[in-house]
Order: structure tokens, then C-alpha cells, then sequence
């Protein structure tokens, strides 16, 4: 938050990666000072030559995961040394005229048993393939001709060089200004969110070696592996290329507030190939809205109510914030007194921001029963909206690329993070469109009900009937950590993070939280 929206006139900054949980953690608490370093904060063991998050004499920084498009894959016509017709078991590829052989890369990996893990001692060897466009993914043909795909990163066999970023982060004498820390960041190749507050300022920078492509490439297809569309300037014997220049990275000083939880970075900024998550709600809302709330005219937020801020999110139930009350809203209300009293209960679940918290600690949820509502509904709808006009075929195959829940169990992780993927935007602005309301971006068609509302409404209350009937036990049964536990079926238990051990030493489970794994509350109260 700027100075401007704070009450000290200072900015202020809750801030911290969601590396996940673990016993030890993987990130270990370091205080370096050398005559070119003078730095305490975190970084992650084997790369930790500096700190990588932390603070320096009177500002500080940390990061978020960004995963901008850095990636792509090209397709190279297979061949035959001796020119024979190429089959999809040749070994060689045709790259800028020459037929070359694909390289074979093999590593050995062994193990011992320890406290940890008792797995019996072992050895695997691990097989890959390398081309002159990036690590073998996969082969197959293009128009009849096989075809060898390669994988090619920005930053592969280029690691190292962020290094060069994180040096001037650790050194006082090269970060006296936003503008110093946006230059440092550019530095790093890596694709993460950097945010920075001093006594005065307050400054974001999106980094990474964005590769500068030739244009009329679709990188959401491979691309052929021809000269011509390659990246810019690329030279394979060195793995570089041209990459766009740092004006054109998302970028801000100063700005009122900044929330970064792994959300679109810009207008227009192209996520990852692989990244279907963005949409028109993502899980930096509730921070918004704290924010939001305690700022609002003339309103100035401090430090304690920053971290309140974040703390109060890290609760929220996306579904229940942001597309429940739309569904009840279609919805309506309901003859049934059982559909009715459910919609009572979800009613005032969202009006109290949809938490799942257990503020007495007496290991069951505040508002159990309309968290086991939702958990029991959300699927059901998600079927019934979209499903029928879709088809199986394709909604099974829509729901592989970004799944329709990511709930704070996530497949039994129980690692906290949440609600980063999901269909939360879908199903929303499908609701608002069927209400009449005028969304940005329209989908081709209305879903729900095949855009009749008396159907969607009687999906929505047949799909909640459903939901009231499920019992907890079926929802938050089979869960192995909680059954190592002998807490199978508890709903709380269910959400638990879980530090993963990584020695000897274990951690009780901890309620569920939806935070950053090391966080820094800062507000820097004088300069240089």
C-alpha cells in the first residue's frame, strides 16, 4: 500500500511466497553482510548464495510466482543420414540443413533409507532427449511427415545468470530507488513478481527473458522448427535470443495498492500456454477487498490492519465470495423449507465473506454446515451448468486443462494453497449474463439452463437438493491423512495443511490457511 493510503504516509508492505509446508521448511533464514551484501530474509538452500527475499539497510522486497509464456515448443521434421524416408523411429532431425542426431542425456539418481522415508535403497536412471530447440517432449507427424517435438525454455542452461539480479537486491550501494530495483529485476531471467517498499515508495516489476517472436506465430500450437520462426536472433550454440526490453515488462511506482497472488499481471499480458486460471475472478480478490474497504475515501490503513487484511482472505472460500451470491441470486427464493433454509444458511455464509475458520479452535468450522453445503454443491453445479450444452466429451476434456474446484484439500496435498485454478469466472459470468447483466468479454452462448433462467433456476435448486442430502461423511471421507490421523470424514481435518516432513521431525496438522509460507510486515521508517 502507497504512503498515501497509509496512515504514517509511509508505504506498507505484507509480502511472502507460497512455497508450501514443510518440517524443516525449504526456505531457511539467512543475515549476510560483505562489503558488496548487507541483506537478511530467506532463500531457498543450494541457490542461496544471497538472500533472495528479505531486506536490505531500508527497503525490502519479495516475490510471487509469475509463469508468463517463456516456453514454447517446435516441431523438426525427423530424418535419415543416409536420406532414406524417415520413420517416427529415426534418430536424427533436419535442423538449419543438416540432419543431426538427437542427443541422448541419461543421469543416475540413488538413495538410501532414512528417517523420513524408510523407502528400501535404490538406484533409477533417467532417460531424456535434447535437440537444438530444447528437450524432446514427445514425436508424431505433420501432414503424413514425422516429426520430433522440442521443448524450449528462455532460461535453459541460462540459470544462473539471475544471480546477476539478485547481487544488486543484496547490495545497499544499487538499490537506492524504485527504479534501481526495477532495473535489478529485470536482471533476472526467472518469471516471478517483484514487489519493493521503502520510506517513500512503493514498486512492482514482472521479470523474465521474454523471448521476442516473429509475428503470425500461434504460440498456443507447436511451431515449426524452421529458421524463420524461430525466436529472434536466436543462436543455438549459446541458447540466446532477443528478449522484449524492460519497458515493455508490467511495471508501476507508486501505485495506491498492489496485490499480487499469482494473478494476471497486466492487461493483455500473456499468461503461460498452459495457464487457463485467468479470469474474471481469481483469488486476489478478497485481498482487494480488505484493502479496499479500509482505504475507501478518506479512510487510512496501518500496518496491523495490512496484515489483517491478508490474514482475513487467507479464510475466504472463493466460491462462496464471489460466484455463490449470483447463484443464489438466480436462484431465488424456494417453496421447499428445507431448499430454504440451505439458501439461509449459504445467505449468510457469503454475507460474512464465506470464511472456512475456526475462530474458538474447538476443531470444527464456525459455519460448518454451510461450507459442507457448498463443498457438496459446487461440483454438482458445475455439471449441470455446463455440462449439457458442452458434452461429456468436451467438458471432461476442458476440466484436465484447469480443473473446476481447486479447494483447499487439492487432491489430499494439504499444502494450503487454493482457489488459484477452477471455473469460479466461468460459472459467474455465465450467471450474471443470464440475469441480463452486461459482462466484458460475452461468451458465444449462454449455458445455464441452454439460456433458459426456469431451467437454470431448477438446475441450480434440483443441484442444491442434491447438496443438502449429502452427508459430510461422504464428502471428507477417504482423505489418507486423515485417516493416519483417525479423523476420516472431518470436514476440518479435511482442509488441514499438513507440514511435509522432509527429516525425522513432524508437525501437527495447523487449520487451513491460504497464505504465504514466509511473510515480511514492513513499513520502512527512514532512508540513505
Amino acid at each position: 500500500v502507497s504512503g498515501a493510503e497509509s496512515q504514517s504516509g509511509r508505504p506498507l508492505a505484507v509480502f511472502g511466497p507460497q512455497t508450501g509446508y514443510f518440517a524443516p521448511q525449504i526456505l531457511m533464514d539467512q543475515d549476510v553482510h560483505a562489503p558488496t551484501i548487507d541483506a537478511r530474509g530467506a532463500g531457498f538452500p543450494g541457490t542461496n548464495l544471497y538472500v533472495e527475499l528479505g531486506r536490505g539497510r531500508d527497503y525490502a522486497w519479495s516475490a510471487t510466482s509469475a509463469g508468463q509464456d517463456i516456453i514454447d515448443t517446435f516441431a523438426l521434421p525427423l530424418c535419415n543420414p543416409d536420406g532414406s524416408k524417415p520413420t517416427l523411429d529415426s534418430d536424427h532431425y533436419r535442423f538449419h540443413g543438416s540432419c543431426r542426431q538427437i542427443e541422448k542425456l541419461d543421469r543416475t539418481n540413488s538413495w538410501q533409507p532414512n528417517a523420513a522415508d524408510q523407502t528400501p535403497a535404490g538406484s533409477e536412471t533417467l532417460h531424456a532427449q535434447r535437440t537444438a530447440l530444447g528437450i524432446v517432449a514427445g514425436k508424431g507427424t505433420v501432414r503424413g511427415k514425422p516429426v520430433v517435438y522440442s521443448k524450449l525454455r528462455s532460461t535453459y542452461m541460462h540459470e544462473v545468470d539471475s544471480a546477476l539480479g539478485f547481487s544488486d537486491f543484496n547490495n545497499p550501494d544499487k538499490m537506492r530507488t524504485p527504479q534501481d530495483f526495477q532495473n535489478a529485476a529485470y536482471k533476472i531471467g526467472y518469471t516471478f513478481n517483484w514487489l519493493y517498499v521503502d520510506d517513500k515508495h512503493d514498486a512492482y516489476f514482472n521479470s523474465g527473458n521474454n523471448p521476442v517472436r516473429p509475428k503470425g506465430i500461434d504460440t498456443n500450437f507447436p511451431t515449426m522448427g524452421l529458421k524463420r520462426f524461430e525466436w529472434r536472433n536466436f543462436n543455438p550454440a549459446d541458447l540466446t535470443a532477443d528478449y522484449t526490453p524492460q519497458s515493455a515488462h508490467p511495471q508501476v511506482v507508486d501505485q495506491s495498492y498492489i496485490t499480487s497472488w499469482n494473478n494476471t499481471q497486466a492487461r493483455g499480458y500473456r499468461a503461460a500456454d498452459d495457464n487457463f486460471s485467468f479470469q474474471s475472478v481469481y483469488r486476489s480478490k478478497p485481498l482487494d477487498d480488505g484493502i479496499k474497504t479500509r482505504i475507501r475515501g478518506a479512510k487510512k490503513i496501518n500496518l496491523p490492519g495490512l496484515i489483517d487484511a491478508m490474514e482475513e482472505a487467507g479464510t475466504v472460500d472463493l466460491r462462496g465470495n464471489a460466484v455463490l451470491p449470483w447463484m443464489l441470486r438466480v436462484l431465488g427464493p424456494q417453496k421447499d423449507p428445507h431448499l430454504q433454509n440451505a439458501i439461509n444458511i449459504l445467505t449468510q455464509w457469503a454475507k460474512g465473506g464465506a470464511h472456512r475458520r475456526d475462530k474458538n479452535r474447538d476443531g470444527v468450522y464456525d459455519q460448518a454446515e454451510a461450507v459442507r453445503i457448498m463443498d457438496a454443491w459446487w461440483p454438482l453445479w458445475i455439471h449441470a451448468q455446463f455440462e449439457p450444452v458442452l458434452g461429456k466429451e468436451l467438458f471432461d476434456a476442458i476440466a484436465k486443462v484447469n480443473e473446476i474446484d481447486n479447494a483447499p484439500n487439492n487432491h489430499g496435498d494439504h499444502l494450503g494453497s487454493a482457489y488459484q485454478a477452477g471455473w469460479y469466472g466461468y460459472a459467474l459470468k455465465d450467471l450474471r449474463t443470464i440475469s441480463g447483466k452486461k459482462v466484458k468479454g460475452p461468451y458465444s452462448r449462454v449455458y445455464c439452463g441452454r439460456g433458459k433462467v426456469t431451467r437454470c433456476r431448477a438446475l441450480l435448486a434440483s443441484t442444491l437438493r442434491q447438496a443438502v442430502n449429502t452427508p459430510a461423511s461422504k464428502i471428507y471421507s477417504g482423505d489418507e491423512v486423515c485417516k493416519a490421523e483417525k479423523k476420516d470424514g472431518n470436514q476440518w481435518c479435511y482442509d488441514a495443511v499438513r507440514q511435509r516432513p522432509l527429516g525425522g521431525v513432524t508437525q501437527p496438522l495447523i487449520h487451513w490457511i491460504n497464505r504465504p509460507t514466509f511473510q515480511q510486515a514492513v513499513e520502512i521508517e527512514s532512508h540513505r
